[in-house]
């Protein structure tokens, strides 16, 4: 009976351990996407500063 129970929470850590790394994947996934819009903001945000600065010679 031990020795069934064992297996049992094996299977169980192992299944929790795999849902654990599945969350963490998309966490990371959704971070960087997260950054790379950031990123592409502000690149646009520059040109546009760069060009109201222009004109307002």
């Amino acid at each position: 009976m031990r020795r069934i129970m064992e297996a049992i929470g094996t299977v169980v850590l192992e299944i929790l351990k795999w849902i654990l790394r599945i969350i963490l994947g998309a966490l990371k996934l959704v971070l960087g996407l997260a950054k790379l819009v950031l990123l592409l903001f502000g690149m646009v945000a520059r040109v546009f500063l760069s060009f109201v600065r222009m004109g307002t010679f």
